[in-house]
């Protein structure tokens, strides 16, 4: 197992970009969110911090995934036909 993103399988590059997205996007949304509280019109700040902590919470939640196939990219593993 190698930590490499473009080194051993360039085919799945853009997946793991994408993830890597979502994961640090979600977490950067979510975290401005509850710093930030903003209110809109009727919608209270505390709303706003609700939906900053599930943000934030499905961008932790992508990080073990982003590392997983980060730790997995293997030429040999994505060769292999499922049966």
């Amino acid at each position: 197992m190698k930590f490499s993103i473009v080194k051993n399988d360039k085919s799945t590059y853009w997946d793991e970009v994408i993830l890597g997205l979502m994961s640090f996007g979600g977490l950067a949304i979510g975290i401005m969110l509850i710093i930030l509280k903003p209110s809109f019109w009727v919608i209270d700040s505390s709303l706003f911090v609700v939906f900053g902590v599930l943000i934030a919470m499905l961008g932790f939640m992508f990080a073990p995934c982003f590392i997983y196939r980060l730790l997995t990219n293997d030429k040999k593993n994505s060769n292999k036909k499922s049966s």
